[in-house]
C-alpha cells in the first residue's frame, strides 16, 4: 500500500513539474476527461465537439512541425505526440490547468491548443511548433532537468525561434528594441526552476515583453553565432547542463552576451 501511494505521489509530482502553459503563470495538475473525438485524418489528434476546424488545421501542420523541431533542435522525440484541440478557452483551462488567456500548453507527450486558436488559423502552425519545442526537449532531457537546467527565457526564446515566431506577440519589435535600449529587460538567468512557476525574470517587463525579448535574443544568438548555437543545442540534447555549457560555448555568461546584444541594438 505504501509503495502504491509513493508511486502515485511521484507521478503527480512529475505531471506538476512538467505542465507548461505558455502564459507564464503558475501551472496546476491537468484535469482529465474522455469527451474527445479522434481525428479521422490523424489519430494523434483528439478534439472536442466544436473544435473540428482546429483539429483539421492541426492535421495540416503536425508532421511538418515535428520535422522542423527535430531538425532545428538536433534531437528526436522519445514518445509519440498527442495533440488536444479545444472548442473554448474555458474547457482548455479546465483541462490543462493553465490560464484561459493562454493559447497553448504541454505536458509529457501531450499538447493542448486552446479554442482561442479557432479565430487564429494562420497562427496554428506557430503555436503547435512552439509547444512541440518544449515537448521534444523535456522528453530528451527529462522533466526535472528540463525545468531546473533551462532558464525560462531560453525555453521560450528557443520555442519562438524554431517555430518562426510562434507564441510571440506580433508587430512588437520596435517596442522591444526600445525596452532593451532603455535597460528594461528580463533577468539574464542561467538556470531554471524545479517547480514550473512564474520566474523573477518576467517581473520587470511583464509576460508580453518577456516573450518578445526572449525570442529576439535567441534569434540573435542563432544567427550571429550559428556554429556555436548548434554546439549549444547538441550539447543540451546529450545531457549538458545549460549554465556551464553556455559558458563553454560562447566563453561568456548569459549576462555578457545579452549586454553585447543590447550594445549592438544601440549602435544600429
Amino acid at each position: 500500500m505504501k509503495k502504491l501511494l509513493l508511486t502515485i505521489i511521484v507521478v503527480l509530482i512529475a505531471v506538476f513539474l512538467s505542465l507548461g502553459g505558455c502564459s507564464l503563470i503558475e501551472s496546476r495538475v491537468a484535469r482529465w476527461t474522455t469527451d474527445f473525438n479522434v481525428s479521422a485524418s490523424d489519430s494523434r489528434i483528439l478534439y472536442e465537439n466544436g473544435a473540428e476546424k482546429l483539429a483539421h488545421e492541426i492535421a495540416q501542420h503536425l508532421n511538418n512541425a515535428i520535422q522542423v523541431v527535430e531538425s532545428e533542435q538536433y534531437g528526436t522525440y522519445k514518445e509519440p505526440v498527442i495533440v488536444y484541440a479545444f472548442a473554448s478557452p474555458e474547457t482548455f483551462a479546465k483541462f490543462s490547468g493553465v490560464s484561459g488567456k493562454a493559447r497553448g500548453a504541454s505536458v509529457g507527450n501531450e499538447i493542448y491548443l486552446s479554442g482561442l486558436m479557432l479565430k487564429l488559423p494562420d497562427e496554428v502552425y506557430g503555436m503547435l511548433a512552439h509547444e512541440l519545442s518544449h515537448v521534444q526537449l523535456s522528453q530528451t532531457m527529462g522533466v526535472i532537468t528540463f525545468n531546473r537546467s533551462l532558464p525560462r527565457w531560453f525555453r521560450e526564446g528557443l520555442a519562438i525561434y524554431v517555430s518562426d515566431g510562434g507564441g510571440a506577440p506580433r508587430n512588437f519589435e520596435k517596442e522591444t528594441v526600445t525596452m532593451f535600449v532603455e535597460g528594461k529587460y528580463f533577468l539574464p538567468e542561467e538556470t531554471g526552476s524545479l517547480l514550473n512557476r512564474s520566474l523573477q525574470s518576467t517581473v520587470p517587463i511583464g509576460p508580453r515583453m518577456f516573450y518578445s525579448q526572449s525570442g529576439m535574443f535567441v534569434n540573435y544568438l542563432a544567427n550571429t553565432y550559428p556554429q556555436e548555437f548548434i554546439f549549444l543545442l547538441k550539447g543540451l540534447q546529450q545531457g549538458a547542463q545549460f549554465k556551464s555549457h553556455f559558458r563553454k560555448t560562447f566563453n561568456y555568461t548569459v549576462e555578457d552576451m545579452l549586454e553585447a546584444y543590447i550594445d549592438k541594438l544601440k549602435d544600429a
